[in-house]
């Protein structure tokens, strides 16, 4: 646990020194595009943690550079240890942009006539940090996997084949009535709650399995 204390302040350091001032530049953005109409609470909501999960999986490049990675493993941290905190601290960071995010929207529903963000809304905002966590898991497996540059060349890359690939099943459904019927039938009798335990559940699919595979992807470095 030693090792994990001192890689969580190392992080938290890093996110204070260069990270703040970019938190706070999209709690203000959140707020001026509500004000001005731009976008409701659900959204700001859900785009701050969204931001943070992202942001938690790129402090790992801050560690490649200047042979950091060499200097972290000559501390008490082995690469078990390196991999646990990483998922450890995009889990506080996701928590944490999504309570800022819950208070920016609440701030906008007291101030903002017509706006509104009820505890039917909270609750998904709920279910959206395992997404958040899912996504998080899905950065620190890619930054593990590629190096430098290529790991920020890749994550774009990923981003776009996923939005590509929802579009495409999404045009697939419009143009076939009776898949879309089915689905839509589908849908209703599993019920908002059977929707939102299924996205956990495969939330956390997905998060397991991107920390095995960072697991064995550190196994392999070299340093």
């Amino acid at each position: 646990m030693k090792g994990i204390r001192g890689l969580l302040e190392k992080d938290f350091r890093l996110f204070f020194r260069q990270g703040s001032n970019l938190f706070l530049m999209l709690a203000f953005m959140a707020l001026f595009f509500i004000l001005t109409g731009k976008t409701g609470a659900t959204f700001i909501a859900m785009y701050i943690p969204s931001v943070m999960a992202v942001y938690s999986g790129n402090t790992i490049s801050y560690d490649e550079n200047e042979h950091g990675y060499t200097y972290l493993f000559s501390l008490p941290v082995n690469k078990k240890i390196y991999v646990r905190e990483k998922y450890m601290f995009s889990f506080i960071m996701t928590v944490f942009g999504w309570g800022i995010g819950v208070i920016c929207a609440g701030i906008a529903v007291f101030i903002k006539p017509g706006e509104v963000f009820d505890l039917e809304m909270l609750a998904m905002e709920l279910i959206t940090i395992f997404v958040f966590q899912a996504i998080a898991g899905i950065v620190i497996a890619i930054r593990l996997r590629f190096v430098g540059e290529k790991g920020r060349f890749v994550l774009p890359i990923a981003v776009l084949i996923v939005f590509a690939s929802c579009y495409i099943i999404g045009f697939f459904v419009r143009a076939n009535s009776g898949l879309k019927e089915s689905i839509s039938y589908m849908i209703g009798e599993t019920g908002d709650f059977g929707i939102a335990i299924a996205l956990i559940v495969l939330s956390l699919i997905v998060w397991f399995a991107s920390y095995k595979y960072s697991m064995r992807v550190m196994k392999k470095k070299e340093f």
